[in-house]
């Protein structure tokens, strides 16, 4: 059998490793208990995991929080300067430098595997993460728990829906942070395709525009046809908002690009295209631009 990248004392006696033998020349410590019986180069990726599988052996402890998340691929995640553990037998690990362990009611139900690593579930970990992060940046992960394409990686199944992220909240009334992640939860969307996509509709609502709709398909009127799946629509006003990321300058691209609008036209709808000086000063110029086009199309403000 091969021995482990990283082992615990009691692995070491199981696999027949003296404490002595991890502790000469070229064995590493890396945490309390924690050793690798051979020296060898990792980056701080490969060895985060490591350090977490020999952490939860014991199956009293799962990766959670910033852990967890850089295991799932939260967008932005990066990988902590400690590995975080939560315990699931309610007991709270002693702190040792470099491992933070927590405790907190975890149910069957808010943990799983990844590869061969015990740690929450991506809506348990994100809902443990509301304590130290803004509602911004909770439903930005939201949007992509719903829709983890982020990245063009397409075939990605969702990791969580809207009602298990109410199903938890409901679980966990008191959890600190529980106010920011139902703030939340109530104003994230299926569908967004990518964070600037979110970030513009959320900036569209809080200048008092209508909410558009995410990723809906535009259908041709007179046949009935699909025509496009918008990533921001007013099907009221036939307007189409299209976020225009870095790819979108590739040549292939460039000509789907004018192949869709050409489609939009001949079907009597409005394209708006944005790209990224458009979210200058809180997407002010984003705002701007698409109130005058709902304007054009006889959007009537409330009060007026």
């Amino acid at each position: 059998m091969d021995t482990p990248d990283i082992i615990t004392l009691a692995e070491a006696r199981t696999l027949g490793t003296s404490r002595r033998a991890l502790q000469n020349s070229r064995a590493e410590h890396h945490l309390h208990g924690l050793y690798s019986p051979l020296r060898r180069e990792r980056d701080g990726e490969t060895l985060h995991r490591s350090l977490l599988r020999a952490a939860s052996s014991a199956a009293t402890d799962v990766a959670s929080h910033e852990s967890a998340a850089r295991l799932w691929g939260f967008p932005g995640s990066v990988v902590p300067s400690e590995i975080q553990l939560l315990s699931i037998a309610g007991d709270r690990r002693r702190r040792v430098r470099g491992m933070a362990g927590r405790r907190g009611l975890v149910l069957p139900e808010e943990t799983t595997f990844l590869g061969g690593i015990p740690l929450t579930t991506p809506a348990r970990t994100w809902l443990d993460l509301a304590r130290t992060s803004g509602v911004l940046r909770l439903i930005l992960w939201a949007d992509w728990l719903f829709n983890p394409v982020w990245g063009a990686d397409w075939e990605r199944e969702p990791l969580a829906t809207p009602n298990e992220l109410r199903d938890l909240l409901d679980r966990h009334p008191g959890k600190p942070g529980i106010r920011k992640a139902r703030a939340a939860a109530d104003r994230a969307r299926v569908g967004s395709d990518s964070p600037k996509e979110t970030e513009l509709r959320l900036a569209l609502v809080d200048a008092g525009l209508p909410e558009p709709a995410v990723n809906q398909w535009i259908i041709d009127p007179g046949t009935g046809r699909r025509i496009h799946q918008g990533d921001l629509t007013y099907d009221e006003f036939r307007i189409d908002l299209e976020y225009e990321g870095e790819h979108h300058s590739e040549p292939g691209q460039v000509q789907r690009d004018i192949a869709r609008a050409e489609r939009l036209q001949a079907a009597d709808w409005l394209e708006l295209r944005f790209s990224l000086m458009h979210s200058r000063h809180g997407w002010l110029p984003a705002v701007h631009k698409t109130r005058e086009a709902l304007l054009s199309r006889g959007w009537v403000p409330a009060g007026e």
